[in-house]
């Protein structure tokens, strides 16, 4: 997963890394598409945060933060990094 999705056109944003000692991972690198609103990240960190400290498993997170971001509009896309195994990649985008 790349920050640039040509099914879009243009590069999203990136949120900040946050810490994920799960599974072999040391953090997520969060990446938000274009089509979401830069006034709802806080929303979307706090809804990161939630489910990265209720979750200890990758399918976990995943359905986990999916439940946290489908009442704001969005959905999560979470894979693990080809270029640093030890990072779990999350993109988010509008979902509705």
């Amino acid at each position: 997963m790349s920050s640039y999705d040509p099914a879009v056109g243009c590069a999203g944003r990136g949120l900040g890394p946050l810490p994920w000692a799960h599974g072999g991972f040391k953090r997520l690198a969060v990446t938000i598409g274009p089509d979401v609103p830069a006034f709802d990240d806080s929303m979307i960190r706090g809804a990161l945060v939630r489910a990265a400290i209720a979750c200890e498993r990758t399918e976990a997170l995943d359905r986990a933060l999916n439940r946290e971001l489908w009442p704001l509009g969005y959905v999560a896309r979470v894979e693990q990094s080809v270029l640093d195994r030890t990072v779990l990649e999350i993109e988010i985008t509008t979902g509705r």
